[in-house]
C-alpha cells in the first residue's frame, strides 16, 4: 500500500513526502474524521523541529474547520515552506468561496498564488494554477468572462489542471461571443483522458456551439463523434475494471510507470497524468473523495464502485448525445423542407 499513499500526498495535495510522526498522523485522522478538537489535543504535544511546518499547517487546518479563519492565517503565516502554506490558504479561500464570502475567498487566493513562486517547485505551481482556476470561476460567477478568460489563459500548460482549465476558457470565450474560438479552445481538449474534468464537457459544449452558430449539420457530426468516443471510453473503463479485479489497483500503478520511474517524479509531472488514462482515473477518484485507509481488498472496491459510477455518468453523457443527435435531425429536416421549392399541387 505504499505507493498508493504516495500517490496520495503527491497528487491529491501536492506537498512534499515526508515522514510524519505518529502524533502528526493522529492528528490528521482526527481531522479527517471531523473532530478538530482531539486534533488540537494532539498537536499541542508535537515539538519535534523537522515538523514545525507540517504543525502549523494542520493547527491551521483545525483553526479552519472551526470557523476561525484569522486564527488558520496567523498559523499559516508562521510556516516557512512556501507549498505548506500554499496549500493551507487554498484550503481557505475554499472556505469561504463555500461560505459565498468572495471578496476574502479572492485575497486568500491571490496570497496562495504569490506563494506559488516560480514553476521549478512542481508543488507550489500546481496550487497557483489550481488558485488561478477558481479566480475564473469567480470571475466567471461575478458576471465579468474577461477576467476569467485571462485567469484560465495563465494555467501552465503542464498542469494536471489544463483540460478543466480550457473548458472553463471556452465558456469564458462563449460568453462574450467568441463562439467560434469557443469551439478551437474545446477541440484543444481532445487528447487528454476522459477521466479529467472538462474533457468530456467540452465535447457536449461543442454540439452547442455549433447549434448557437446555426451550423446544424456540423453539430450533427460532432454528436456522431461524441458517440463513437464514449463508446470507446466506456469500453475502456470495463477494460481498467477487469485489470484492477485480476491485478489490484497497486499493481495497475506500478505498470503505468513502468515499474522503474520514480513515482513520487512521474506524478509532480502534470503531463504524466494527462497521458495515462489509469491514472487519470485514479486522480479522479482521490480528487471526489476516495480514500486509501482500510486493506489493499478494500481500496480496490471502492476504486471499482467509483469506476462504476463513473460508468454510469458516462452513460449519461451518452444519453444526452442521443437528444442532440435527434433534435438535429429534426432541425436539419426542417430546414431542407424549406429549401425545396413549392408546386402545384404540394410539396415535390
Amino acid at each position: 500500500m505504499k505507493a498508493v499513499r504516495q500517490l496520495t500526498l503527491v497528487i491529491l495535495s501536492a506537498l512534499p513526502l515526508m515522514a510524519s510522526a505518529e502524533s502528526l498522523d493522529a492528528a490528521k485522522a482526527a481531522l479527517d474524521a471531523g473532530t478538530p478538537a482531539e486534533a488540537e489535543s494532539i498537536l499541542a504535544g508535537v515539538s519535534r523541529e523537522e515538523e514545525r511546518d507540517e504543525l502549523f499547517y494542520l493547527l491551521a487546518e483545525t483553526a479552519r474547520q472551526y470557523g476561525h479563519y484569522s486564527e488558520a492565517g496567523n498559523q499559516l503565516n508562521r510556516i516557512d515552506d512556501p507549498v505548506w502554506a500554499a496549500m493551507g490558504y487554498f484550503n481557505l479561500a475554499m472556505s469561504h468561496f463555500m461560505e459565498e464570502s468572495f471578496s476574502r475567498a479572492r485575497t486568500a487566493l491571490r496570497v496562495t498564488r504569490s506563494l506559488a513562486g516560480p514553476a521549478s517547485n512542481p508543488a507550489a505551481s500546481e496550487m497557483g494554477n489550481r488558485a488561478r482556476l477558481v479566480e475564473g470561476l469567480l470571475a466567471l460567477r461575478g458576471g465579468n468572462p474577461t477576467t476569467a478568460k485571462a485567469s484560465f489563459a495563465a494555467i501552465k500548460t503542464d498542469s494536471v489542471m489544463v483540460p478543466q482549465g480550457l473548458y472553463l476558457l471556452g465558456i469564458a470565450r462563449a460568453r462574450t461571443g467568441e463562439l467560434h474560438r469557443a469551439v478551437q479552445t474545446w477541440k484543444r481538449i481532445e487528447s487528454f483522458p476522459a477521466a479529467l474534468p472538462g474533457v468530456v464537457e467540452a465535447r457536449v459544449a461543442r454540439v452547442w456551439a455549433h447549434r448557437e452558430q446555426q451550423q446544424y449539420r456540423q453539430a450533427l457530426s460532432t454528436t456522431e463523434s461524441n458517440r463513437s468516443y464514449l463508446d470507446k471510453v466506456i469500453a475502456d473503463l470495463n477494460e481498467l475494471r477487469d485489470r484492477v479485479r485480476r491485478d489490484g489497483l497497486e499493481t495497475v500503478v506500478r505498470s503505468e510507470v513502468n515499474g522503474n520511474e520514480d513515482l513520487v517524479d512521474f506524478l509532480r509531472a502534470g503531463r504524466n497524468i494527462a497521458r495515462s488514462s489509469p491514472m487519470a482515473w485514479f486522480f479522479r477518484f482521490l480528487e471526489t473523495g476516495g480514500t486509501i485507509d482500510g486493506s489493499e481488498r478494500q481500496l480496490n472496491e471502492a476504486f471499482l464502485a467509483f469506476l462504476g459510477e463513473q460508468e454510469t455518468l458516462l452513460q449519461q453523457f451518452q444519453d444526452r448525445t442521443l437528444q442532440q443527435q435527434a433534435t438535429l435531425f429534426e432541425r436539419i429536416a426542417l430546414e431542407q423542407a424549406d429549401e425545396r421549392p413549392m408546386q402545384r399541387g404540394g410539396w415535390e
